[in-house]
């Protein structure tokens, strides 16, 4: 199969959390043989992951990232706002509409690209991977007769149970029974949530549904071992080739490589580097809450105090949404002098954080996080356990996952209620309690802990020559060119 050669087109959702594991995915498939990547990108995105393209080039892996203008004038979006986390907060439910809706404008360029590329390169084979939020690649696909592949960043767990969520009632107190599982599963939502109801989300629903339908297979970042029955539960209700070949995080080896991935920290790696070395084995709390969640001052003065009183060393990780919000967060450390009281067992870190190079430090112990696809698959590769606490959609659905199918996690509250209803302020002391439940040694903290360690072992086998995941890419691949 080395003599095949596909040219690979990659199709990102502009989302931090769904780019990163694009690229990924990209340089995987670069590393298979003779393969040639493009990565579809705009000006803003490839500025903010330039270490990253620096890092790939010097590598001399096969990958061009290919920069699309974005249409932010024609929908009325600010200069720049080429990602979900720069989108203005003033009305953010808006903006993500024209948000989501330009993403299907970059058809034109994208075909025109495409087209070029063949006319200079006839005898190899083009090949889109999708995100499954562009269902909008169908029409390229299908005028340009070209295959078509959808790549999913959350666990076939997660994409199954949306299914069944549909219809789940939600005004039942049972758990939600899935068919063939050995044991019933508890769904801890919002009084009231339904998963993709309004009809903000109803569009995008579909759209993902129309992916499912239209493409040749499906790509998962997840590894068979963690979830074999839902790999197949989540193959048989689609009906086609479901491929897990993650977790892909593990395509980056080096501190370096990991330190760069995504985007460059303001805080110099090697500072967080020498603060982790200086700790002892799995000690430090790691606190973030993704690049999306939108905190409030409240809110974080309760989680700066949570982290203090637990009396473990942590790294904390504050995104802030605008200046107001900036300033506010800084007078706050300031006067209050949480920051100077704890800076020999603390690192703050304002914005992006360096999360894959931190959390795969042994002295990292726990991971704070809010259960989106990315993070809950970094913790269990990691092997840490996790503290639980999603805001939104998919991330309760995968709170459900590690916490009841991977076991590698706790939630943030043993009463569950009402932490998880939105606009309600966690208070402190139930952010010490879940430090506590998992870093003081006790039963249910040392049971996740050895369970992530065990699930570390079986990720990185998989990803192995002969794994599980080495092997399912080689399977797509084979279809691929065999097709052809």
């Amino acid at each position: 199969m080395d003599q095949d050669v596909g040219h690979f087109v990659l199709v990102p959702f502009f989302a931090q959390g769904h780019l990163i594991p694009m690229v990924d995915l990209g340089i995987v498939i670069a590393q298979r043989g003779n393969n040639q990547v493009s990565i579809i990108i705009t000006p803003f995105n490839l500025t903010r992951l330039q270490t990253t393209v620096d890092f790939i080039n010097r590598s001399g892996l096969p990958i061009d990232f290919i920069p699309l203008r974005f249409p932010t004038e024609e929908l009325g979006l600010p200069k720049g706002c080429e990602s979900v986390d720069v989108l203005p907060t003033e009305n953010l439910l808006l903006n993500f509409h024209q948000f989501y809706k330009g993403h299907a404008m970059l058809a034109e360029q994208l075909e025109a690209y495409i087209r070029q590329r063949q006319q200079n390169n006839p005898s190899i084979p083009t090949i889109i991977i999708t995100d499954f939020m562009n269902s909008w690649t169908r029409r390229i696909s299908d005028k340009l007769n070209i295959s078509r592949f959808g790549f999913c960043i959350v666990s076939c767990f997660t994409w199954h149970l949306r299914e069944i969520f549909q219809q789940y009632d939600h005004n039942s107190d049972s758990d939600l029974v899935v068919p063939d599982v050995d044991h019933r599963i508890k769904l801890i939502l919002p009084k009231g949530f339904v998963l993709g109801s309004s009809q903000d989300q109803e569009y995008i629903r579909s759209d993902i549904k129309d992916l499912e339908n239209s493409v040749d297979g499906i790509l998962v970042n997840t590894f068979y071992e963690l979830e074999p029955i839902f790999v197949e539960k989540y193959r048989k209700m689609i009906g086609k080739n479901v491929w897990p070949i993650g977790p892909l995080s593990l395509c980056h080896d080096s501190n370096m490589d990991k330190a760069i991935r995504g985007a460059r920290s303001l805080l110099e790696e090697n500072k967080i580097l020498k603060f982790l070395d200086s700790m002892d084995p799995a000690s430090v709390v790691f606190f973030g809450v993704g690049s999306l969640v939108i905190l409030s001052m409240i809110q974080i003065k309760e989680i700066g105090k949570g982290l203090e009183e637990s009396g473990c060393p942590f790294i904390w990780v504050i995104k802030c949404f605008n200046d107001d919000m900036r300033n506010g967060v800084e007078e706050w450390l300031r006067k209050d002098g949480l920051e100077e009281r704890t800076k020999t067992r603390s690192v703050i870190i304002r914005g992006w954080a360096p999360q894959l190079m931190i959390i795969s430090h042994a002295s990292i112990g726990a991971l704070f996080t809010h259960c989106g696809g990315n993070s809950t698959l970094e913790g269990i590769t990691a092997g840490i356990p996790m503290i639980a606490w999603p805001f939104k959609e998919d991330q309760f659905l995968n709170m459900t996952f590690i916490t009841q199918i991977a076991k590698t996690a706790i939630g943030i509250d043993i009463d569950e209620e009402p932490v998880y209803s939105p606009n309600y302020t966690v208070k402190s002391d139930t952010i010490t309690k879940a430090i506590e439940r998992v870093m003081n040694g006790g039963e249910e903290g040392e049971e996740r802990r050895k369970r992530a360690l065990d699930l570390k072992d079986a990720a990185k086998a998989t990803f192995d020559v002969a794994g599980s995941s080495h092997t399912n890419m080689s399977l797509f691949l084979r279809q691929i060119f065999n097709k052809v």
